[in-house]
C-alpha cells in the first residue's frame, strides 16, 4: 500500500473509531440564549457538521504550526472530521499577554485562545464586559470536556452559575509536578573541578561562580556562565527556595495566623539578599534579566552555562538536546549532565519542591462566538480530551506511525539523521504547535515507563528526567500550599495580579541599594496596590468558607 493509501486508511480507520458524544445546535436541539442550547431529543446524537465553519485559535506555540498545510496529515483529519478550517493567529510566549489585551480592546479576539488569566482582575473584567462567552451548562453531549470541569480542583471554578473557560490540565495529580522546577548541571564540570552535587546555599553559591569563574571548558578564557534560566519569570524565584519555599511556586502561605501572598512575608528579606549576592558575585548569568523565553536552551547548548533553571521533564530535556546538537555533535547531551533539586535545604531540615493544581492556563472563547461554533468547538475539545486521542499522543496514525504484532505496538515512524525516531510533532506540525496540547497538556504521558517513551526521548534522557523524578517525589516536600486559598476570588485579591513581584525581585538584584532596604520599600508601595485590602478580605472569605485546612 502505498504511503498516500495508508494515510487514507489511517485517517478513515480513526474516525470510525473515534466516537465524539456531541450534539449541534441545528435540528432538534433548539438554541435559546446564546451558552444555553436545548439538547437535542433522545437518539440525536450524531452531529450534522453539514456547513463548514472557520474556527480561529492562538495558541503559546501556534506560529510552528502550519509550515505547509497541505502535507500535514493531522490537520486534513480534524478539518475534515469536524468540517472546520482552522484560521491562526499567531502569538508566542514573550508577547501573548499583550496581543490579547489589544485584540480585546479592538474586539479581535480569535474564537478560541490560551491564557493564564483565571481568577485575576483581567478574567472577571472581561466576564463583566461580554469579551468571553460562557459554555454551555448542559455539557451532556462532550463528556470528556465535562469531566475536566468536574474535578477537584476545577469543579469550583464558575462565576454566577456558568463557566467561561476549560482548564488545561497538565497532570493527573498535584505530586506529577515534582520535577517541574529543577536545574540541570555540567556533571563533566562538577567532575573537572571537583565539585559535588550541592546541598547548602553556600555549595549551591559555590557551584555557580566555579562555573562562571574556573575556566570549566579549558580554553582559557572569561567566557562561562554560572546560573542561567529558561526563563526569568517562572524559573529566577525558585533557586531561592530553600530559604523560602513559597518562592517555588509563588504560593499564599500561613503566617502569624493569617495568610499573605509569598511576596508580603518577612522571609522575602533573606531571599532578595542572597538572590543578590549570587547575582553581584558572578554566580548569575550577567544578562539574566534581558533574556527571552528559552534563550537558556541556546546558552546552554553552546557549552558555555554549568547551570540552567528549566524543568527536568523528558520534554524539557529533549528541548535542551535540541539546542545542544546544534553545537555538540560528538558529545550526547545525556552523558554530561545531571539534574539536581532546583534548590538548597531549608533551615528547617527539609527540601522542598513545586506543587500546584493539576492544571496551568486555560482555554477562552470569544463572545463573538455563535453557538453553532461553540458546539463545533467543543466537539473539537471533547476528542482531543479522548482516549483515543491519547492513543495517538503516544503512537501516532495507527498503519503509519505504528503498527500492532501480538498485542505489542511497533513503531514504524521514520528516522532522522541521528537514528532516532522522528517526532509526531515534526512529523505533524499542527499537532506539535497546536492540538497536541490545546485542550490539556498531558504530561503526564512522559512519566510513563514503557518503550515508546524511551523511543520518543532516548532510554537514557527518559531515565534522567524519571530517576530526578523519583528521587524528587521521596526525598523532597512539596510546598506547603492551601489550593483553596490560591483558588479563592475576592474582588481585592483579583486586583493583586497588578504586582510584578518577579519585576521587583529583578530591580532589587540589579541595583546597588541595601537589598533588604529596597524591598521593604517596595512591599510598602504594594499597599497602595490594595495588599492589605486583599489579605484582609482573603482572611475573611477563609473563615467564613472554612477553607482552612
Amino acid at each position: 500500500m502505498g504511503k498516500t493509501k495508508r494515510y487514507a486508511a489511517a485517517l478513515l480507520s480513526l474516525a470510525v473509531s473515534v466516537t465524539v458524544a456531541a450534539g449541534c445546535s441545528s435540528g432538534d436541539g433548539k438554541e435559546t440564549k446564546k451558552g444555553e442550547a436545548t439538547p437535542p431529543a433522545s437518539g440525536a446524537n450524531v452531529p450534522n457538521n453539514s456547513k463548514k465553519l472557520d474556527i480561529s485559535m492562538s495558541f503559546f506555540n501556534i506560529g510552528s504550526a502550519f509550515p505547509d498545510r497541505n502535507s500535514d496529515q493531522f490537520l486534513k483529519f480534524i478539518q475534515e472530521k469536524f468540517n472546520v478550517n482552522i484560521v491562526d493567529k499567531v502569538i508566542s510566549y514573550a508577547d501573548y499577554v499583550e496581543k490579547y489585551q489589544l485584540w480585546a480592546a479592538s474586539g479581535e479576539l480569535p474564537d478560541v485562545f490560551s491564557d493564564d488569566i483565571i481568577n485575576t482582575e483581567t478574567y472577571y473584567s472581561w466576564i463583566k464586559q461580554g469579551i468571553i462567552r460562557p459554555l454551555p451548562s448542559d455539557l451532556s453531549r462532550y463528556p470528556n470536556v465535562k469531566k475536566v470541569l468536574n474535578l477537584d480542583d476545577t469543579k469550583s471554578l464558575t462565576v454566577d452559575g456558568k463557566t467561561y473557560m476549560i482548564p488545561r490540565q497538565t497532570y493527573l495529580n498535584t505530586d506529577q509536578w515534582a520535577i517541574e522546577r529543577a536545574i540541570v548541571v555540567r556533571k563533566d564540570w562538577m567532575e573537572k573541578l571537583g565539585l559535588k552535587a550541592p546541598t547548602t546555599y553556600e555549595e549551591y553559591l559555590n557551584l555557580f561562580k566555579a562555573f562562571a569563574q574556573k575556566d570549566p571548558d579549558g580554553n582559557g578564557k572569561n567566557d562561562t556562565v554560572g546560573l542561567t534560566f529558561r526563563t526569568n519569570t517562572s524559573m529566577l524565584l525558585p533557586i531561592a527556595g530553600g530559604t523560602f519555599p513559597n518562592l517555588i511556586n509563588s504560593s499564599w502561605v500561613k503566617e502569624d495566623g493569617k495568610y499573605i501572598p509569598y511576596y508580603a512575608s518577612p522571609k522575602m528579606k533573606e531571599a532578595v539578599k542572597q538572590l543578590r549576592q549570587m547575582y553581584a558575585e558572578g554566580a548569575i548569568d550577567p544578562d539574566f534579566a534581558i533574556m527571552k523565553p528559552n534563550d537558556g536552551f541556546d546558552k546552554f547548548g553552546q557549552g558555555k552555562v554549568g547551570a540552567l533553571s528549566v524543568q527536568g521533564t523528558a520534554n524539557a530535556l529533549n528541548n535542551l538536546r535540541n539546542s545542544w546538537d546544534k553545537y555538540n555533535k560528538d558529545k550526547p547531551l545525556d552523558e554530561v549532565i545531571q539534574v539536581i533539586p532546583a534548590t538548597w535545604a531549608s533551615p528547617d531540615g527539609n527540601r522542598y519542591r513545586y506543587t500546584a493544581v493539576t492544571f496551568w492556563s486555560e482555554s477562552y472563547f470569544s463572545s463573538k462566538v455563535s453557538d453553532e461554533k461553540m458546539d463545533r468547538i467543543l466537539q473539537i475539545y471533547d476528542y482531543l480530551l479522548s482516549e483515543e486521542f491519547l492513543t495517538f499522543k503516544r503512537y501516532g496514525f495507527e498503519g503509519v506511525d505504528y503498527k500492532k504484532e501480538n498485542g505489542a505496538y511497533v513503531v514504524t515512524r521514520p528516522k532522522g539523521n541521528d537514528g532516532r525516531y522522528k517526532s509526531l510533532g515534526s512529523l505533524y506540525p499542527s499537532y506539535g504547535g497546536l492540538f497536541g496540547s490545546l485542550a490539556a497538556w498531558g504530561q503526564q504521558l512522559e512519566m510513563e515507563d514503557n518503550e515508546i517513551n524511551k523511543i520518543n526521548y532516548g532510554e537514557k534522557l527518559w531515565k534522567l528526567s524519571n530517576d530526578a523524578y523519583k528521587y524528587n517525589l521521596e526525598k523532597l516536600k512539596p510546598v506547603p500550599t492551601n489550593f483553596k486559598v490560591e483558588q479563592l476570588y475576592t474582588p481585592a485579591k483579583a486586583k493583586l495580579s497588578a504586582i510584578n513581584a518577579v519585576e521587583d525581585v529583578i530591580k532589587v538584584m540589579l541595583a546597588k541599594d541595601d537589598p533588604v532596604a529596597l524591598w521593604d520599600s517596595i512591599v510598602k508601595g504594594y499597599d497602595n496596590k490594595g495588599l492589605q485590602t486583599a489579605i484582609k478580605e482573603v482572611n475573611e472569605a477563609v473563615q467564613q468558607q472554612g477553607l482552612d485546612k
